[in-house]
């Protein structure tokens, strides 16, 4: 990362502000694109939070461009980040031809969709993957990568190298699912935590505390399957299996299994949800994040 080296982001939302100010607090020149006329002040912001968190570092900066043409033009990564839809990315990323450098990597934040549908017929398909952060995206390190049918292995390491000079812990996702890894992960454990919640099981500031105080932190020392292999005495996931099938099979029977959340499920959320906890500032959600992966290294 250096100021020679510039960036661009196409859509400067939650998500699109969050990669802008990482990159930039990183040293590189980011570029952004974006209708919204406060953008760039969104971007800003989200950039001073990165730069706390980093301690003051002197960083790069974040311009605003024109057009998809101007701000990809001479980037050595552009990742797109306009709202969730098929259409929508496709016909931004058929702005990038004949603007785009020759060597130049181009990431999605797509949460649903893969690189292979996005980069069908695209000159640039070989250089295309899946970039998908969590957020803020400045303060979680972990990102998925997903490569296309098209994208080279080339395309995947220079990707990786890329973001653990931002920083960044790439996780490498081998196949192509909707959701990847991680939005399956937590829309998994999102329905049965609505469902608990519909059916008055439990209130909404409870079930947050309960994960966030307590199921969380096994997980953010260990992850879920090495915390379970912890809490049985297992070193293997086979020898847990074996013991744990029968009654991991009666529990599985019981969790929620609907597609489409029933009408009645909404209307018992809609009055749970009626008092609920403040949403933390940004900077706020970010330094606390941080302090959590802190004390979750070993030494810590």
């Amino acid at each position: 990362m250096s100021p020679a080296a510039s960036f661009a982001v196409l859509g400067a939302g939650e998500i699109g502000s969050g990669w802008a100010a990482l990159f930039a607090s990183y040293g590189a020149e980011v570029r952004i694109v974006d209708p919204n006329p406060r953008a760039l002040d969104r971007a800003h912001d989200a950039l001073a939070c990165a730069r706390t968190l980093r301690g003051g570092a002197v960083s790069g900066r974040i311009v605003r461009s024109a057009t998809v043409a101007d701000a990809v033009r001479g980037a050595v990564w552009v990742q797109e980040s306009v709202p969730e839809g098929l259409e929508l990315k496709r016909s931004v990323l058929a702005q990038l031809e004949g603007a785009l450098s020759r060597d130049a990597i181009v990431a999605s934040s797509t949460s649903t969709l893969g690189a292979t549908v996005l980069s069908e017929g695209r000159s640039f398909a070989n250089r295309m993957l899946v970039a998908h952060p969590l957020v803020p995206v400045y303060a979680v390190p972990v990102v998925e990568l997903c490569g296309g049918r098209e994208t080279s292995p080339a395309t995947m390491t220079r990707a990786a190298e890329t973001l653990r000079l931002a920083g960044r812990e790439p996780i490498i996702v081998a196949r192509e699912f909707p959701g990847l890894v991680a939005n399956r992960l937590t829309a998994a454990l999102l329905r049965e935590a609505l469902d608990l919640v519909a059916q008055r099981a439990i209130s909404v500031r409870d079930l947050d505390r309960l994960v966030s105080r307590g199921i969380a932190t096994g997980w953010a020392t260990r992850g879920p399957l090495s915390t379970e292999l912890a809490a049985s005495g297992e070193s293997l996931l086979d020898e847990f299996l074996k013991h744990a099938e029968g009654p991991l099979a009666a529990l599985l029977e019981s969790l929620a299994d609907w597609r489409t959340m029933p009408q009645w499920e909404r209307e018992a959320l809609r009055r749970a949800t009626q008092a609920t906890t403040t949403v933390p500032a940004e900077c706020e959600w970010a330094a606390t994040i941080a302090r959590v992966l802190k004390a979750a290294e070993p030494g810590g």
